[in-house]
């Protein structure tokens, strides 16, 4: 699809979703991301060190999603790095790097505050609703 046609269906799931109403949308951009997998090699650890390291004095710069962090994230590993990042700007000091830590080393030994911290975020997942069927019968 062009990027119009994007941003068209976006908003079209957004309305359907009952997340905004259709007047309030008034602009989109679709980027597309080339190689969105981050490249593991014998360095990459060393490489990203380099780029935190770069990137941590910028206070109004956050980071999510497996471009924004350059490690494997599934969606809803990126979806809760969007949340809590939606909470640090309202005040929170979550720290995104701590998402998915414990998948990642859970063939390594992982240590208390590792295991704290993956119940931590776990614990700020919205529950899965439940469907509620009506007894039409009564």
């Amino acid at each position: 699809m062009s990027g119009e046609q994007v941003v068209k269906l976006a908003g079209r799931e957004l309305v359907t979703q009952g997340l905004i109403r259709a007047e309030d949308i008034e602009d989109g951009t679709v980027a597309r991301m080339p190689k969105a997998y981050p490249v593991y090699d014998s360095i990459y650890k060393e490489a990203l060190t380099v780029v935190r390291a770069f990137l941590q004095p910028l206070q109004n710069l956050i980071w999510i999603g497996r471009n924004g962090v350059h490690k494997y994230n599934n969606q809803d590993h990126s979806m809760l790095t969007a949340m809590l990042a939606l909470k640090n700007i309202l005040g929170g000091k979550h720290n995104l790097w701590d998402v998915n830590v414990a998948q990642e080393s859970c063939e390594e030994a992982t240590n208390d505050k590792q295991n704290a911290q993956a119940g931590e975020y776990a614990a700020t997942q919205p529950r899965v609703p439940e469907r509620i069927e009506e007894l039409s019968s009564l």
